[in-house]
């Protein structure tokens, strides 16, 4: 028994070895960009990729594990020829990625993933787009790497279970059983609740060293997986002129805006409270007489409140490129998990500290989670504070810090921070399980229940938040915009647009005026261009978000989930919307008037905004 199972650790442990050398050699194909970085940093590569290589290498060991398990079973040469054979099909395949993985990322700046694949249906093309490259180099170094892979898995397998007698079936086959079993730990990346995506590796503000420690195969098999080679919008309703003509008329504008802030505020503090989960249907609700959120309710009387406000998506990573970026959420993808992609939004950190400020970036929760990481890597935050910066007894069970502790580092870490700054910080005590640190204040062991509980309780960090930084010194410099990440189907109204239905609240002492409420309906993309006007910073690179402050702009709100999208319309008779199923191409919910004008625009902001993300 002890042979076979030493031959299980043996194996897994040569595919590590394997990664590890290939992220050996991409350091040094790209020698250059690798001189550049530190000691610590080339440390930091090797120290948070290795993760990622286990990963890789427990996928890769499933089935010889399997085999082993039940090699009583099995002859003995019968086995070795199995192993070795699968084994060599692996090594081939891998280090082809591994080589095309090398000139990938000096033609496209990113790693390989499945992108190739779609190139190959232009043969002509993609043979122009390689000519190029060092092809008989990178031959070479294919066939070298696979003769050396090949000898060292031929004498691992050849030395070990050459030996091997029968063993009695217990405890051996439970045992190894086990081993085959635990591979999900490498394969997930730990045993929290964020599996394994690109995120994980990242580490760094430097973006080669990201990129360095992700695992090649790992990411392109990966890309497959997810149908991220997918070039074909599944959403063409409309011919291309009568798409752009609506889309057109969806944007007319000024190219003016209405002040909001103080004149004297020159470069304003900006900060996003991004509340998760938060509706405008959980700002309505009573229970027992008793507000759910009372301090915010109370809080719209200081400052501007938007009441008709729509989420883009339904996911946080869909979210905060909607906020940060101004980009529109997809239906059934979320560009945030592609860096590839998401690399190339425009961030509202990006601009503001380009302009001077600081930026910052506190959640209590693990970056990690949907490729959040990578996103705020690439936005430039000049800090990320996350779950591991917390004390773990501030830890709830599942997410990580709870909103109060994460407000209160916040305030702590600003009162020196330097002016002008942007920061922003995502709560999280408001998600699944809805675990809170106070006393249940709606009792009932229901789902709705728990989350109105946790609500009062992110209601009540924010106020005290507020009631504190109200005492700050930047405080009279400063514009707060608090707004949901998303909505979330409690409390069921049978309305799904309900559930997209967010509020949005602008406070601080840089407003000029307080106590308005703006009617008007808007959306979560439509933040950024509005944010970045009002502090004097160009927005063009923002195509998605309108600035709401401008009087010619159209007042219109665009959401979609999965499979489907919910558009909403104001003019001067009336509010209406329509919630459009894609699968069954068909109205699913409806109000006001809905003509052919409504459909038209629905599809073509879907048609446009999935195309443009498909050619990101």
């Amino acid at each position: 028994m002890k042979e076979r199972l030493q031959f299980l650790l043996i194996y897994f442990c040569f595919w590590v070895i394997y990664f590890l050398s290939a992220r050996v050699i991409f350091l040094s194909y790209h020698i250059e960009d690798t001189k550049l970085l530190t000691l610590e940093t080339v440390w930091g590569i090797f120290w948070n990729g290795i993760r990622m290589d286990f990963s890789m290498s427990g996928y890769l060991s499933v089935l010889p594990f399997l085999l082993v398990t039940i090699s009583n079973f099995i002859k003995k040469s019968r086995l070795e020829n199995w192993i070795f054979s699968y084994t060599f099909v692996a090594v081939f395949f891998i280090t082809l990625i591994v080589v095309i993985d090398l000139q990938v990322f000096n033609t496209w700046g990113y790693r390989l993933d499945a992108t190739p694949l779609y190139y190959l249906k232009s043969p002509k093309e993609a043979w122009a787009s390689v000519s190029s490259s060092p092809l008989l180099q990178l031959f070479i170094s294919f066939i070298i790497l696979l003769i050396i892979a090949s000898y060292i898995v031929y004498r691992i397998i050849t030395r070990n279970i050459d030996n091997w007698n029968y063993i009695d079936n217990l405890p051996f086959i439970p045992i190894s059983a086990f081993c085959l079993i635990a591979l999900i730990i490498p394969i997930r990346g730990s045993l929290g609740i964020a599996p394994m995506n690109q995120s994980t590796v990242y580490f760094s503000s430097n973006n080669f060293a990201n990129i360095s420690a992700v695992n090649a195969p790992w990411n392109f098999m990966s890309s497959i997986v997810n149908g991220t080679y997918d070039k074909v919008n599944p959403y063409t309703y409309l011919p291309k002129e009568t798409l752009t003509d609506a889309i057109k008329k969806l944007y007319v504008n000024s190219n003016s805006t209405q002040n909001i802030l103080r004149k004297d505020l020159k470069k304003p503090n900006v900060i996003f409270i991004i509340w998760e989960s938060f509706t405008k249907k959980a700002t309505e609700q009573k229970i027992n007489g008793e507000e759910v959120t009372p301090n915010f309710n109370a809080l719209k009387k200081e400052g501007i409140y938007f009441s008709n406000i729509y989420a883009s998506g339904d996911r946080t990573d869909k979210g905060l490129p909607a906020i940060l970026s101004g980009y529109p959420a997809q239906p059934t993808k979320s560009i945030i998990t592609e860096p590839n992609k998401s690399a190339k939004l425009p961030v509202l950190s990006k601009d503001f500290g380009n302009n001077g400020y600081t930026t910052a970036f506190y959640y209590g929760g693990e970056t990690d989670f949907a490729n959040i990481k990578s996103y705020l890597f690439e936005a430039d935050f000049q800090r990320i504070v996350s779950k591991q910066d917390f004390d773990p007894k501030d830890w709830n069970s599942k997410w990580g810090a709870q909103d109060g502790a994460v407000f209160t580092r916040f305030l702590s870490e600003h009162e020196k921070i330097n002016q002008p700054f942007f920061s922003t910080l995502l709560t999280l005590s408001s998600h699944e399980p809805f675990e809170v640190p106070i006393q249940t204040k709606f009792v009932g062991e229901d789902e709705p229940s728990k989350f109105m509980n946790a609500m009062y309780y992110a209601d009540q960090s924010l106020g005290n938040f507020i009631s504190d930084a109200k005492k700050q010194s930047w405080w009279n410099n400063t514009l707060i915009v608090i707004v949901a990440d998303h909505g979330h189907r409690i409390p069921e109204t049978g309305k799904k647009i309900d559930d997209f239905k967010i509020p949005m609240l602008w406070l601080g002492g840089a407003l000029e005026k307080t106590g308005i409420e703006v009617s008007n309906v808007g959306s979560q993309i439509d933040i950024a261009s509005s944010v970045l006007r009002q502090a004097g910073i160009n927005a063009y690179a923002y195509n998605w978000s309108k600035n709401i402050f401008d009087n010619k702009v159209k007042p219109w709100a665009f959401f979609s989930f999965n499979n489907g999208f919910g558009y909403v319309k104001q003019n001067s008779i009336e509010e209406k919307y329509l919630i459009f199923d894609n699968i069954g191409q068909k109205i699913i919910q409806k109000k006001g008037t809905i003509t052919n004008i409504e459909i038209d625009e629905g599809k073509a902001l879907m048609q446009r905004m999935f195309q443009d993300y498909l050619d990101k």
